[in-house]
């Protein structure tokens, strides 16, 4: 049997192993999008090491868990093997705040989640959620901030809230940041969600970083895991009525 015809035999065997189905707070398989899938199971080569392979599989998230934040009112699931942090790290093309197309004191962060990376953290890709309830910056939160792509607006509805979307990006010293962004206006407060990666050219990492995930893959799995996570706002709570 030639190395090509066991590739194949495999890239079936991948695919039959991943989890299918909707993600929700009860499942206990969620979704992989074909992006996520281990490099082993990629058609892009005929050889595969099959312990690699064999482990990959074994590591695939079998749970999730649910974050729920009480005081802001919203929710999401997300693979257990995943750390939230209520952290935003800065780095060399931004400066950790609440949202990178606005400025750091108008706003604090409130949850991010990043997918694993390399040691030498030459790639770094994370969902990061914030909120502003500075009036001003609520009044403007949907519009289109002067470092945001000209022409990547856009505006939509879903679940009665209107969110904007916009993107953007930077370069410098061999790093490179990308950013998307959905903004709301949820109970007088601006939301930003954002999908940022965060690069350092692997050349320039002693010794270069060639198994970290390139800038474009990042962002794919980035956007894979914010469309299974299933954000949502929790329903207002009643007033009670004193007696």
């Amino acid at each position: 049997m030639h190395k090509r015809d066991i590739a194949n035999i495999l890239f079936i065997t991948c695919v039959l192993a991943l989890p299918a189905g909707p993600a929700t707070a009860e499942t206990t398989e969620p979704p992989l999008n074909p992006a996520d899938a281990p490099s082993e199971c990629r058609k892009d080569s005929d050889v595969i090491d099959i312990n690699l392979l064999r482990k990959r599989l074994m590591e695939t998230p079998r749970q999730i868990n649910t974050w729920i934040d009480n005081t802001y009112g919203f929710r999401f699931v997300y693979p257990s093997h995943l750390k939230p942090s209520r952290q935003f790290e800065p780095g060399y093309l931004e400066n950790g705040s609440w949202s990178w197309f606005s400025e750091k004191d108008k706003g604090f962060p409130l949850v991010s989640l990043a997918l694993p990376g390399t040691p030498q953290k030459t790639t770094v890709a994370e969902i990061r959620i914030g909120v502003s309830e500075d009036p001003v910056t609520v009044r403007q939160c949907r519009n289109l901030p002067p470092n945001a792509t000209p022409d990547s607006l856009k505006t939509f509805r879903h679940k009665d809230n209107i969110y904007t979307f916009f993107s953007g990006s930077d370069a410098a010293m061999n790093k490179s940041i990308s950013v998307q962004a959905y903004r709301t206006v949820h109970r007088d407060r601006c939301y930003s969600i954002e999908l940022m990666v965060y690069g350092t050219n692997p050349d320039a990492v002693d010794p270069p970083d060639y198994a970290a995930m390139k800038p474009d893959e990042a962002m794919t799995r980035l956007t894979s895991l914010w469309r299974q996570m299933d954000f949502q706002w929790l329903p207002d709570m009643p007033v009670r009525k004193e007696k």
